[in-house]
């Protein structure tokens, strides 16, 4: 008896979930940030002393020149007249040693006092000299410090932070006043260091104010701060901005990101490589029907979650991002559903 033999039916279609490649998912990327001054300045006495007056606070507007604080300078001329009479006293200490040297050299021709005696003459010469040489620095840096009493502001600014109050004893350089300057203004922004592998050399970035009043501002990477932050490992951008609209205060919320003319980034999911560590590829779906095809590419630095593509694709590209290591060339896969 003769049967028929059995038709295989095709297999159905395989389900993928795919992605089409495109260059706006760096672009896309937008960075919190502030508004900050080009320029600041701690501003500290270069002298120990007690503070007497802080007349400013946090948010005012100073000019360059305005008294910010004082040192209590009653203190102050105390220790340059103790420093004074210290002077004083070893001057006349030097005086009677360098009598009783003369005297005791007068000794010894007569036979009278020993070399000894006349050893120690000249030695007690010697240590009082030495003294009225420390005197006199001491009193030299007393009367400086008198001197440097009063901090002014080096610039027009405004107040950022007052570290002391009045009645606090300050060291030389300990910070009490911190100024910004009234003219530039600069965007700081935390990215994360995987980032900057793809910033291109003069980076654009746009950045936008938290409200429609504030309008789009242009800026460029001006410094790119070389440690990075040890809880978060992001780095920090300073954006230059150019001329700045009153609008964006110190302190504003904005937030950056990277121009429309930035060069086109390619970028896939880490789950869409296939292949080897040396030969690595992704699985391109295209023709009708719809079928997969292993594409060999070249990887760039990792982007959190994603990975730089160098070559191998192009934009518009549809890649299969989930299950890419049971596939099998030629493969047919299910309609794409937006």
């Amino acid at each position: 008896l003769l049967f028929p033999l059995a038709v295989q039916a095709d297999p159905a279609p395989r389900p993928v979930l795919s992605e089409i490649v495109t260059a706006a998912q760096a672009r896309q990327r937008a960075f919190p940030g502030v508004i900050a001054a080009e320029v600041t300045a701690d501003l500290a006495f270069q002298t120990l002393g007690r503070i007497a007056t802080l007349d400013v606070n946090i948010g005012d507007v100073v000019a360059k020149g305005d008294v910010l604080a004082t040192l209590d300078q009653v203190t102050l001329i105390e220790d340059v007249e103790a420093a004074q009479a210290a002077l004083n006293g070893a001057k006349a200490q030097a005086e009677l040693s360098e009598q009783t040297l003369a005297r005791t050299q007068q000794l010894v021709q007569r036979n009278v006092a020993t070399l000894a005696q006349l050893e120690a003459a000249q030695g007690s010469r010697d240590s009082a000299a030495a003294a009225v040489i420390s005197a006199e620095a001491a009193l030299s840096r007393a009367s400086d410090a008198a001197r440097f009493s009063t901090l002014a502001a080096p610039m027009d600014g405004i107040v950022l932070a007052t570290n002391a109050k009045p009645g606090t004893v300050v060291s030389a350089g300990m910070v009490v006043v911190t100024l910004a300057g009234q003219t530039g203004r600069e965007a700081v922004i935390d990215v994360p260091s995987e980032f900057l592998a793809l910033l291109p050399e003069g980076a654009k970035f746009t950045v936008r104010g938290r409200t429609p009043a504030m309008p789009p501002l242009e800026g460029s990477v001006r410094l790119v701060e070389p440690v990075a932050d040890a809880g978060t490992r992001s780095r920090r951008l300073r954006l230059r901005l150019g001329d700045v609209p009153a609008i964006y205060r110190l302190g504003s919320l904005v937030t950056a990101t990277l121009s429309a003319e930035a060069p086109e980034i390619l970028s896939l999911p880490r789950s869409a490589i296939a292949g080897t560590p040396d030969a690595p590829t992704v699985w391109k779906v295209s023709g009708e029907p719809r079928q997969v095809h292993a594409i060999p590419v070249t990887l760039g630095p990792a982007l959190e979650v994603r990975v730089v593509i160098k070559s191998g694709l192009a934009e518009g590209d549809e890649i299969v991002v989930r299950g890419v290591h049971s596939l099998t060339e030629g493969e047919t896969v299910g309609e794409r559903i937006e």
